[in-house]
């Protein structure tokens, strides 16, 4: 009898510990997820640059490490593996490790100190957003989230240009911080452009629906004030992208991009236009002649270091030794995210990022026709090839927005492929043949 009663009281122990562990994961996973969000939302509205007392806060580094710390609890307390996004992430994961290997043959150590900073900064946003977004409901809540706070820098650019506060050339607006650049404005705003239109085409309220036309509004607004030539091409690709596929794209599509397209018409300031008529004109473009300098540093970088390149973050600083007469003493970044990638770290890196790209481009537009998470995956493939395109003329290769999007897009292949499986095993056997 008391060996029967001992282990009836063992079994209620190890029950209720299993109930505890349980429970401390559900916790920690709600906890991720609200991190993530926090994360998002701290990254585009950022309060510091409207109350400048938090910037000793670090609240985008805070919540992020939030994140990263929960979701490690919550794989703790549950049992599972961090996913680290499948074997084609693996390919991602191995061009990072190029940054602080090459510590060993950079050009410019403290330069690629820094870059390695900030690429385990990039590395944990990536894994860390991807298990937080491990429900269909919660990625589309953070995509809904993103899109909303992407208000802050929208309407902070919209505040500059009407106030003509301190315009980049005399008529391209900017906001503050990280978008005190008009290129860098335009690029966050176009990677949640299809975000905020995913939100006004499929939010149930009426009123949440025209909430989030505003926030479309406000994106196009600031974009098209930014007079970004990239910008403006990559929001249109992305716009059709989202809007041209899906259930409603042989109406609704047609009807929305016929009213944002509309809507820039009747409202861009003469200025866009003129600018953006120089795209022909690049010859005499000054700043197509600054990429040209930059792209021909680099094509002596890799004639002379091709599967090294100068060191992560090293450009810059080996201007000199590489850069033709006809440059002078000004120098430029490469302006262009792949080229840039190329002379940092040489071609090998380039192909394992490149692979990367195009393995997760392709997984992407797979899973928007999944019937469960097909809408938002279309939204996150409209997003980063928008920010991609933006890319080819910028080049952040270490940017916040490029690794929450691979991130995103990761969590999309995921969730439609687990209810493909799911619903693999649920359906019913198919009848013997004859």
């Amino acid at each position: 009898m008391r060996a029967r009663a001992e282990a009836a009281s063992l079994d209620v122990a190890l029950l209720a510990r299993e109930a505890g562990l349980e429970r401390a994961s559900r916790r920690w996973s709600r906890t991720a997820h609200a991190a993530a969000l926090g994360f998002v939302a701290m990254l585009y509205a950022s309060p510091m640059y409207w109350w400048p007392e938090l910037e000793r806060l670090r609240l985008g580094f805070v919540t992020m490490a939030l994140c990263a710390a929960a979701v490690v609890a919550h794989r703790l307390s549950s049992g599972e593996r961090i996913r680290l996004g499948g074997g084609g992430s693996l390919l991602l994961l191995a061009y990072l490790a190029f940054i602080p290997l090459s510590l060993t043959w950079t050009l410019s150590r403290p330069d690629t100190l820094h870059a390695v900073v900030d690429g385990a900064k990039m590395a944990v946003v990536f894994v860390a957003i991807q298990n937080a977004l491990d429900a269909p409901s919660r990625l589309g809540r953070f995509l809904r989230v993103a899109a909303l706070a992407s208000l802050g820098p929208a309407l902070g650019g919209v505040w500059v240009w009407a106030n003509d506060d301190h315009l980049v050339e005399g008529f391209r607006t900017h906001w503050r911080g990280l978008y005190g650049d008009p290129n860098r404005l335009a690029m966050s705003l176009v990677a949640v452009l299809p975000f905020a239109l995913l939100g006004a085409m499929r939010a149930r309220r009426p009123a949440a629906r025209v909430g989030f036309a505003g926030v479309v509004a406000a994106q196009v607004a600031a974009i098209v004030l930014t007079h970004s030539r990239s910008g403006a091409v990559a929001a249109a690709l992305a716009a059709l992208l989202f809007l041209l596929r899906g259930r409603g794209a042989r109406l609704r599509g047609p009807l929305a991009a016929g009213a944002l397209l509309a809507g820039v018409v009747a409202l861009a300031p003469q200025s866009f236009w003129e600018r953006s008529r120089t795209i022909a004109d690049y010859r005499d473009d000054a700043s197509v002649a600054g990429r040209e300098h930059a792209w021909k540093v680099l094509g002596n970088i890799v004639d002379e270091r091709p599967l090294s390149g100068v060191g992560a973050g090293a450009f810059l600083a080996s201007w000199a030794r590489y850069a033709p007469l006809e440059a002078g003493g000004r120098r430029y970044v490469a302006h262009n995210l792949l080229l840039e990638i190329v002379g940092d770290l040489g071609i090998i890196a380039f192909g394992l990022f490149a692979a990367f790209v195009a393995w997760l481009l392709w997984q992407t537009w797979r899973a928007g026709d999944d019937p469960l998470v097909g809408p938002e995956a279309r939204a996150v493939f409209a997003g980063l090839a928008g920010y991609l395109v933006c890319e080819m003329a910028n080049g952040y290769s270490l940017s916040w927005f490029l690794y929450f999007l691979f991130a995103c897009a990761v969590a999309a292949v995921r969730l439609a492929r687990v209810r493909a499986a799911a619903g693999e095993r649920a359906a019913p056997a198919p009848a013997p043949g004859w």
